[in-house]
């Protein structure tokens, strides 16, 4: 028989001995390259967090003043915090040409300008302010609202979440692990155009002593929309930075900042007359009973309509219909008087003693096309 010599038992422990170091090198190879690789992840996650929240910011805040009526207000809110716009986002219809995205699945409530009835808190604003203060009639243009708020998922008392909401609908988060910029600034600042009295026109930063803006004239165009007011009209740029994190404490914490100025190009940007959109009228009608050298008559006024000399600029007359209280049809206009001498009069001398009339009044654009009627009381002549 052939001698075979097996190995030994130093040979065996040699063996096993080089093939634990080979192995351990190995193992802290792929250990190191793991651990790479996770640093990869998170920092790929800080940076995907990080320009997520700009550019979504970035394409929506360009787009403020979209489509609106031009008695809607571009901006309602820019706070350090909270910065809120009208825009036509978002439309259910397909086909349409106006709104920036179509989603047929998109809620009723996310596709139009909220109405008086559903006037909301802007959230966050302080002190707390409501929007809207007018029914500004149909519009296509949502309200948007960004806001950092403190996040109620982590203990840190300096972390945020961006969270994004359209009209008075639950708001969606958009960026989480978020710290104020370096300096722990603002997390919104902006930008005005300044019309020196001589001189080209600039763009400055808004002094901090000028927030919270608030678009508080209850329609864009009005005259109270003028001096302090107006300021929030002369934004021109929104200017966001804050910072990211991964989530984690101590050595073991990465952070990513960042900051951009965002152009508003459509703020400031006045519509041409569309001379079709029902004219707004906003206004009381008071008729009452006078006697004039003894003949008696009814006195009926009101003021000059929202569209007449803000919002669409185009009323061009006031349509007036009366009628006998047991009476329920209008039947044909009275008489029509033309705009531009507010406040308006109108004396109907051609009532009789002792029967009741009404009165209805609407402003009429230059389509034609009329506002609905607004009613006086029920007067009964003498």
């Amino acid at each position: 028989m052939r001698n075979e010599r097996g190995f030994t038992l130093v040979e065996m422990l040699i063996a096993m001995t080089v093939f634990l170091i080979v192995l351990g090198g190995a193992m802290s190879a792929i250990g190191a390259q793991s651990r790479g690789f996770t640093k990869g992840v998170e920092e790929m996650g800080l940076l995907q967090n990080l320009r997520y929240g700009v550019d979504q910011m970035r394409q929506e805040f360009r787009a403020a003043g979209g489509n609106v009526l031009d008695r809607q207000p571009a901006v309602i809110y820019a706070g350090d915090d909270v910065f809120s716009f009208n825009a036509d986002l978002v439309s259910n219809l397909a086909g349409d040409i106006s709104a920036i995205y179509i989603d047929p699945n998109a809620p009723a409530g996310q596709v139009s300008a909220l109405p008086l009835a559903q006037a909301m808190v802007i959230p966050g604003s302080v002190p707390t302010f409501t929007y809207p203060l007018a029914d500004l009639g149909p519009s296509a243009a949502e309200t948007i609202v960004y806001r950092f708020i403190p996040n109620p998922e982590t203990a840190r008392g300096d972390d945020f979440l961006l969270v994004r909401q359209i009209n008075n609908q639950a708001p969606e988060v958009l960026v989480r692990n978020a710290l104020r910029p370096p300096g722990d600034g603002p997390f919104f600042s902006y930008h005005y155009l300044q019309t020196p009295s001589a001189g080209l026109q600039t763009i400055q930063p808004v002094p901090a002593g000028w927030l919270p803006l608030r678009h508080a004239a209850p329609m864009h165009g009005q005259l109270p929309d003028t001096g302090v007011v107006a300021r929030i009209d002369h934004l021109r740029a929104v200017e966001v930075g804050y910072r990211v994190t991964n989530g984690r404490t101590g050595a073991a914490e990465r952070t990513r900042a960042i900051r951009s100025v965002i152009a508003l190009p459509n703020v400031g940007v006045r519509k041409l007359q569309s001379c079709g959109d029902v004219p707004m009228f906003g206004q009381t009608v008071v008729a009452t009973t006078v006697t004039v050298a003894g003949v008696p008559r009814i006195e009926v006024a009101w003021g000059a309509a929202v569209d007449e000399a803000a919002g669409e600029t185009d009323v061009i007359r006031y349509v007036i219909w009366r009628r006998q209280g047991a009476v329920t049809d209008w039947g044909d206009p009275l008489v029509s008087i033309a705009a531009g001498a507010a406040p308006y009069l109108f004396a109907d001398a051609g009532v009789q003693s002792g029967t009741s009339y009404q009165y209805a009044v609407s402003a009429q654009d230059c389509t034609p096309a009329l506002s609905p009627r607004t009613l006086s009381g029920l007067v009964t002549v003498p």
